[in-house]
């Protein structure tokens, strides 16, 4: 039994380059990349970048699907199935706190858990998408904004420990103080860092 988890904080060229080994293992055979967007309700703003995920898949011989996370009810269980016939799942950035309540109303939390139930598989996350893969979303209130006033911040729990995307050496003192106040295990992310994981 073979899957990997891939947490970095964003596409930039260099970590593109980083993500043609990391996301596309040798135990793939058959691959197929599908990347679900944050904001599931301003479509034309987060299918902007398919473009160059889908070049991007196809170029290291992968099929390209993009999951729509605005579906509700009935209309979301194409993309549920969409993403269970996936080999490898990129989560993206954005707001955490609108990624995780868009997770959560189109049901893709539960398909990305059952995904990840699966042998021979990739899940990824960048930027927000990594942080809702960790047990808690509350290193979030660092960078984003709150604004739905989301109470229930647990994340999917894949990981164990919490990650801080973005990382600067001058957030050292946040990053100090937020693992002191919670008592927690968190793992910084630069901009050029691609964190592999496999289990």
């Amino acid at each position: 039994m073979s899957k990997r988890l891939v947490l970095f904080s964003q596409p930039s060229p260099i970590v593109f380059e980083k993500l043609k080994s990391a996301l596309f293992p040798k135990y793939l055979i058959n691959k197929t990349l599908a990347i679900i967007q944050s904001d599931g309700f301003d479509l034309e703003a987060v299918t902007k970048y398919n473009p160059i995920w889908q070049q991007f898949a196809e170029s290291n011989g992968a099929k390209f699907l993009f999951i729509d996370n605005s579906k509700r009810g009935s209309d979301s269980l194409l993309e549920t199935k969409k993403l269970l016939s996936s080999d490898i799942v990129v989560i993206s950035g954005g707001n955490t706190f609108t990624l995780l309540n868009h997770l959560r109303l189109s049901g893709l939390d539960k398909a990305i858990l059952e995904f990840w139930q699966k042998d021979n598989v990739v899940l990824a996350g960048f930027s927000a998408g990594a942080i809702v893969l960790t047990p808690t979303i509350e290193v979030a209130n660092y960078g984003d904004t709150n604004d739905l006033k989301l109470t229930n911040l647990t994340g999917l729990n894949i990981v164990d420990f919490q990650v801080w995307p973005h990382y600067e050496l001058s957030q050292e003192a946040e990053v100090i103080e937020y693992k002191t106040k919670n008592q927690t295990e968190l793992r910084t992310i630069g901009d050029d860092d691609v964190l592999v994981i496999d289990k």
